[in-house]
């Protein structure tokens, strides 16, 4: 073998050798933007869908807009903001007044009711962050994730309890977890719905200040992992406030992990008892900037 062709063959093997590394690298480089997502926080997005939704509504019922709408279709022309896309984001202007809704909070947080409350909605889906009552989960069952009940039948102690929907729909000593005035043994709307989620909750250790240092999905995802104890309920003696709870839902259509922080608990189980939550979920990104998507999670 010549000099030359050994100065060829030494100039392809290192030439292999970066190409692999190089190819290492990206796989690496993959990974960690995939690791850093940022959690999603579905409560904060929907408030603000919200918001969207009524300043839309409030600049078409101004008369004034619409006669302006009418006559530029008229006349073929269209001013320049017209013709701009609308976006999803929205400056918020201290002269523009919201039609709040009472589900959801200034601070990013959502009202859930037991399922005796007059207001709130005890049905929760965890990927969106909307509460439900029976009216909105009509024909879209498969969206709740869990289910919070309050009732004094089990004994002088309240028992409040999360419950997951085919825990409810499949065991015959569900109906005990509803009692009290709105829902008696026979009339549990859950037990009669066709499609159910089989979640999984269980309690963590993490405090309220740990659960807002978590940022992106490997702190998530390393909280849900390391949490043992998932069961198909929760349930305790006593009020809830402060503790933060685990969730996840793994099935063939629908895969979620989240973190649940019970801010507040007011009431008891009567008619006015409720749970002042907040949430993270695993943040989705297919374009790749390291931020959560925010249409795959609006159903």
């Amino acid at each position: 073998m010549t000099k030359k062709t050994e100065q060829l063959n030494t100039k392809t093997s290192e030439l292999n050798n970066q190409t692999q590394q190089s190819a290492e690298n990206i796989k690496s480089a993959a990974k960690n933007i995939k690791s850093i997502i940022s959690v999603f926080e579905p409560i904060l997005s929907l408030k603000l869908k919200k918001m969207i939704t009524a300043e839309r509504q409030e600049n078409t019922s101004n008369p004034q807009d619409a006669i302006a709408e009418q006559t530029q279709q008229e006349s073929g022309t269209a001013t320049p903001a017209a013709t701009e896309p609308q976006s999803d984001e929205v400056e918020v202007q201290g002269s523009v007044t919201y039609s709040e809704d009472p589900l959801y909070n200034e601070d990013g947080s959502a009202n859930l009711g037991n399922q005796n409350h007059q207001e709130y909605g005890c049905y929760i889906d965890i990927m969106t962050g909307t509460v439900m009552d029976d009216v909105d989960v009509a024909g879209q069952t498969g969206r709740v994730d869990l289910i919070f009940t309050a009732t004094d039948y089990y004994g002088s102690a309240p028992m409040y309890a999360f419950l997951t929907p085919a825990y409810v729909k499949n065991d015959i000593f569900s109906n005990y977890y509803f009692r009290g005035p709105v829902y008696k043994d026979a009339n549990i709307p859950a037990r009669q719905w066709d499609e159910v989620n089989e979640s999984e909750i269980a309690l963590t250790k993490l405090t309220a200040i740990q659960f807002d240092k978590i940022k992106n999905n490997d702190q998530l995802l390393a909280v849900v992992k390391n949490t043992p104890g998932f069961k198909d309920k929760f349930e305790s003696r006593t009020k809830i406030e402060g503790k933060v709870f685990a969730i996840k839902t793994e099935m063939g259509n629908r895969t979620t992990y989240g973190l649940m922080h019970v801010v507040n608990h007011y009431g008891t189980t009567g008619k006015n008892g409720y749970l002042k939550i907040k949430l993270k979920v695993t943040g989705i990104d297919t374009n790749g900037d390291g931020l959560p998507d925010i249409q795959p999670y609006l159903k």
